[in-house]
């Protein structure tokens, strides 16, 4: 279907650049008062031109999907090339994402920045930044805690282990942990006794007081004041 279709667009643009041609031709020939010699070097000139343009497209149709690639990456590389490699901290991202945040419309969030190993996308970025960080960051898609290069294992984690905690709270309206725990820690063996983890996750978390959200970073215990 799609190489009749360039058979088509070839055969009319053959035809349309044959008739220009030759009507182009005959109007200098009337001009002229000649026998039709601009006709006929109308008419070849459009033949060629038919024939270039025919090249062109018969080329594209059977251009292999792996030139496709190379081109493609070719262009991506120039794109990326003019794009300044730029030295920025954790802050000047979290500032960033925010303000990209602020601008989105209504339904869309920011995870469309997280890519699948839930590093950040910035190319997204580049009108608020300025250019490409050195060094990669990474952002989980549930509760948008942002981690550096050696933190990169966290996230995937974290999202697994929110999404778990969200389902219990829905079916079970209380927080996966011991309710006499200062620390507030995720209680894995529930979480995986009732098959809402299917594994114990190497790092520990622990629910904050914020609608429930998880936070890898241990509370600090609260001091009671003396009796």
């Amino acid at each position: 279907m799609r190489a009749l279709s360039f058979g088509i667009i070839i055969c009319i643009s053959m035809v349309i650049c044959i008739f220009l041609g030759n009507k182009l031709g005959s109007i200098f020939d009337d001009k002229f008062d000649l026998d039709s010699v601009f006709t006929l070097i109308g008419t070849f000139l459009g033949i060629g031109m038919g024939g270039a343009a025919a090249y062109s497209i018969a080329s594209n149709l059977v251009k292999s999907p792996a030139q496709k690639g190379i081109e493609n990456e070719q262009i991506a590389v120039s794109k990326e090339e003019d794009v300044p490699i730029i030295d920025i901290d954790i802050d000047d991202v979290r500032k960033a994402v925010r303000q990209f945040s602020n601008q989105l419309p209504k339904g869309v969030y920011r995870t469309i920045l997280v890519n699948e190993d839930n590093s950040i996308d910035f190319h997204q970025l580049i009108p608020i930044l300025g250019g490409i960080p050195a060094k990669k960051f990474y952002m989980s898609k549930e509760t948008y805690d942002l981690f550096e290069e050696n933190e990169k294992h966290i996230p995937q984690a974290m999202d697994m282990v929110q999404r778990a905690v969200d389902l219990y709270v829905k079916e079970h309206k209380e927080y996966p942990m011991l309710s006499f725990d200062p620390e507030r820690r995720v209680n894995y063996y529930q979480l995986v006794q009732e098959n809402y983890l299917k594994t114990t996750p190497d790092i520990q978390f622990y629910i904050t007081d914020l609608d429930g959200l998880i936070t890898h970073i241990k509370p600090e215990r609260k001091r009671t004041s003396p009796s």
